[in-house]
């Protein structure tokens, strides 16, 4: 199910290019997301099914720096959001909630799959990320890797090599990095078609990630060819989250003080 906001129209949306974020290692991808919708000209048009999702609802996000009726409008957060630029034909999912657990096939099936395949949208991009601690000899230079389709089948080809299996194992059997059971789900459901799918891994530690999320998404817009920014615009949802301001201590301040 998908409840559109005011006179919103998923016809805007068909054939553009859909990114979707994985609830995974710091939090990456979904600051990543965060940053495209504050940063960019996004505005939210619709709402996907939550049913799956733990339950979750807040004041909605904004930024000082830019007007808050872009993304403010209408007033409260959801857990699974669909935003759209017009201006770069881009679509974003924004989950501000995980899977609950042992739901993400039927998510990703009935939810996630079935919002792709209505849209026959041209191409999709995954946003993940991974511990660096698995990961040998990492620098500044494959900090964030790119993964295409052809990447996707050879290594799902080496799974059958290795394995000697009918059916291929985790796409990543043998590298340090694993995907996640969400993004391989992603990944499975989408073999079949025909659409061009990029995943951009960010190898990360737990901490401030903030630098890390603005990394991938600099990755992330050098890939879409999208140069109408010079400063990423942080919501006001990261002010206050690693200790840089007093913590708010009466309800009057807000969620976000």
């Amino acid at each position: 199910m998908v409840h559109t906001l005011g006179s919103y129209s998923l016809s805007e949306i068909k054939h553009s290019t859909l990114i979707i974020p994985s609830i995974a290692m710091g939090n990456i991808p979904q600051l990543t997301v965060d940053l495209l919708i504050h940063t960019l000209s996004f505005t939210k048009i619709a709402i996907l099914d939550d049913t799956y999702l733990h339950p979750f609802s807040s004041p909605n996000d904004f930024s000082e720096l830019v007007d808050a009726t872009v993304t403010a409008k209408y007033g409260i957060a959801n857990p699974l959001e669909v935003y759209y630029s017009a201006k770069d034909n881009l679509t974003l999912i924004q989950q501000r909630s995980p899977i609950i657990n042992n739901f993400t096939e039927i998510f990703v099936d009935s939810v996630i799959y079935k919002f792709i395949e209505e849209q026959e949208f041209s191409k999709i991009i995954l946003l993940d990320s991974s511990d660096a601690g698995l990961l040998e000899n990492l620098t500044s230079e494959n900090k964030v890797e790119i993964f295409t389709n052809e990447d996707l089948m050879y290594k799902s080809l080496e799974s059958l090599k290795i394995s000697n299996k009918s059916e291929p194992q985790s796409l990543a059997s043998n590298d340090p990095y694993k995907y996640t059971k969400y993004i391989q789900q992603l990944i499975k459901a989408l073999r079949p078609t025909k659409i061009e799918l990029d995943v951009l891994v960010s190898h990360v530690y737990e901490g401030d990630n903030f630098n890390d999320a603005e990394l991938l998404a600099d990755q992330l817009v050098s890939r879409l060819e999208t140069k109408d920014y010079k400063k990423w615009v942080r919501p006001i949802s990261w002010s206050g989250a690693y200790g840089d301001k007093p913590v708010p201590n009466a309800m009057e301040q807000g969620l976000y003080g």
